[in-house]
């Protein structure tokens, strides 16, 4: 196993690959890598690059592409999480485990009980830092996508491209279905959905899913409830 480093696309040119920022002090400042040692990069979209270090400087590295191959992801079911943003460093958590678990998209979305109404520009760039560094961490090749600010209605919409829509509630069911290839996981709120809203859901084709009967944190329903997916689709 080898250490992994990332590279937006708009950073990989014909045959050479440019790192800076955080990526640059890693491979400078920790690893105290030399010209000519290997690195290996991903843009985040299955693509795999080893590469080798042609310029090191004070503000970027240059690499020279030896090879590149792209990598299929491994999961056997596609799992998108939609939840409401929380407070502090607790929506930190949900992306960087949610992440380490192969979850291919988080939608951000308000609902009538959100405390935290939008995320900024500079909270949206923190998480997508945090996903790049759990992406790497955990030696994989995808970085999620994310969607900020949608609404109850926007979230509505995307129902129809998926198999299965669970929300996660406690009078749901405690299976999950089975023969979906693509899954949307809902959590809310601390205070839970609205009524009307889990009746909008359920109108809209989705099912409940309940995690047990103890009364769980939001990042905590966030983390069991795709574990608990993945598990029975075998991807875990």
């Amino acid at each position: 196993m080898h250490n992994l480093f990332y590279a937006s696309s708009h950073k990989i040119k014909g045959d050479t690959i440019t790192i800076d920022k955080e990526e640059l002090h890693h491979v400078k400042n920790v690893l105290r890598m030399k010209q000519d040692d290997i690195v290996w990069v991903t843009d985040g979209s299955g693509n795999c690059y080893q590469t080798k270090i042609i310029e090191l400087g004070r503000i970027k590295l240059t690499a020279h592409i030896l090879e590149r191959k792209y990598v299929k992801r491994s999961s056997m079911v596609n799992l998108e999480l939609a939840f409401v943003p929380l407070k502090s460093s607790r929506n930190d958590i949900i992306i960087e485990k949610g992440t380490e678990l192969r979850v291919s998209k988080f939608r951000f979305f308000i609902s009538k009980y959100s405390v935290i109404h939008q995320i900024t520009g500079q909270k949206a760039g923190r998480l997508q830092r945090i996903a790049v560094s759990a992406m790497l961490q955990s030696q994989q090749y995808y970085l999620p996508d994310m969607i900020i600010n949608e609404n109850v209605d926007v979230l509505l919409g995307a129902f129809s491209d998926f198999d299965l829509v669970l929300v996660a509630d406690r009078q749901g069911s405690l299976e999950v279905p089975r023969g979906a290839g693509s899954v949307l996981y809902i959590v809310g709120p601390e205070g839970g959905f609205d009524n009307a809203e889990l009746e909008e859901f359920q109108s809209n084709g989705a099912q409940l899913l309940s995690l047990g009967q103890n009364r769980l944190r939001s990042e905590t329903a966030a983390i069991v409830g795709i574990s608990k997916i993945l598990a029975t689709y075998g991807a875990i």
